[in-house]
């Protein structure tokens, strides 16, 4: 197992700054995904952990040693590519083998651990074969094995999953799954901008935004308790409604104004929240179509998306920047120009401040 500490990182190239005062601890044995928008800067970390970039300013420390100017061979790491990176006139066997050969160690230990690997991600069927007689998902079975046979403290991926269709992605995200079941010592970094990868996998997700930490927590955690609105917006698909709004009493509970409603959130804010505007957060899980005077916004039918089991409906509210999506059942018919009223339980809406800071979180009837 090896744990690792980022104190302050920074990357530059020039005058132009990827990463600027990273700091963050990773446990021995975690399974710890980044998460962000293209060039947020996750993959380039990545790399400075490989030592495949060079750390322009900071430290990084694996097991309370600094490993700033140590070559990549020296870590104990494995890096699995989103390209694969296979030798096409090797077998998988020989793509699997190959950098223990290099390393010399005896062709009765090479055989013993590509068997081991390969049994465990299910390739012993395809051992002879060369990498263009696999699917992708099979090829990149092989670059994971590759990298379990050097048995590596970490274990680092780099959107592994990206060149893959859906049904694969599936699949492959299983098999990375129950790999660090079979593997709970190794410490697992993970690069992926599929938020499904980061939730489904992730013992913790750090949100990065051009080049810093925006929240570390659990994947329940981001999604319940987003420190902000980058991080709300990003977590959740569809994305969480963020609506204007202003406080227009304090006390023991916040009354918010939203348009022509008020709103009560049981959720005590102080007096210092009065006459201030603010951001109204409600995921469209929590929006449900009321008949009654609970409903809180109302507009015509601007799309239907029908995914079977959900439909998500986008509603035109007035005053509104964007549509407002509301993610119903499936069961439910709706006509594209209908008019639809949505209610929400106060308990689960989320308060941010004019600069996007979380102020107050609903507390969900379940926790």
């Amino acid at each position: 197992m090896a744990a690792l500490e980022f104190r302050q990182l920074g990357k530059s190239y020039g005058r132009t700054t990827v990463l600027d005062g990273v700091d963050l601890a990773i446990g021995a044995g975690e399974f710890v995904v980044f998460v962000g928008p293209s060039g947020c800067g996750k993959s380039t970390l990545l790399r400075m952990i490989a030592g495949l970039e060079h750390i322009t300013r900071g430290e990084l420390r694996i097991d309370d040693r600094r490993v700033n100017e140590l070559p990549p061979s020296q870590r104990g790491i494995a890096m699995v590519f989103q390209s694969y990176a296979l030798y096409p006139h090797m077998t998988v066997f020989d793509n699997m083998a190959f950098g223990l050969k290099i390393a010399k160690l005896p062709a009765a230990e090479i055989r013993r651990r590509v068997t081991e690997a390969a049994s465990m991600l299910g390739l012993d069927p395809y051992l002879d074969r060369l990498p263009k007689a696999l699917s992708g998902g099979q090829r990149q079975r092989v670059a994971i094995g590759r990298a379990i046979v050097r048995r590596p403290r970490v274990f680092l991926f780099d959107e592994p999953l990206s060149n893959l269709d859906a049904a694969l992605r599936v699949a492959t995200r299983i098999e990375i799954a129950r790999l660090k079941e079979s593997l709970p010592d190794t410490t697992m970094i993970y690069v992926t901008h599929d938020q499904v990868e980061a939730m489904t996998l992730a013992d913790r997700i750090v949100v990065l935004s051009g080049g810093r930490i925006e929240q570390v927590g659990t994947p329940v955690e981001l999604y319940r308790r987003p420190a902000n609105l980058f991080v709300a917006r990003f977590i959740g698909t569809p994305a969480m409604n963020v609506l204007d709004a202003c406080v227009s009493d304090a006390g023991d509970r916040v009354e918010v104004a939203l348009g022509e409603t008020a709103l009560q959130l049981p959720i005590a804010a102080g007096a210092a929240l009065r006459g201030r505007p603010v951001k109204l957060g409600m995921r469209p899980e929590d929006l449900v179509p009321a008949d009654g005077d609970d409903a809180i916004l109302s507009g015509p039918v601007s799309l239907v998306e029908s995914l079977g089991e959900v439909t998500n409906v986008y509603v035109d509210v007035a005053g509104a920047a964007e549509p407002v999506v509301a993610k119903l059942a499936g069961t439910r018919q709706f006509r594209r120009g209908e008019t639809i009223r949505l209610a929400a339980d106060p308990g689960s809406m989320h308060l941010f401040d004019a600069d996007g800071r979380a102020i107050l979180h609903g507390t969900p009837a379940d926790d």
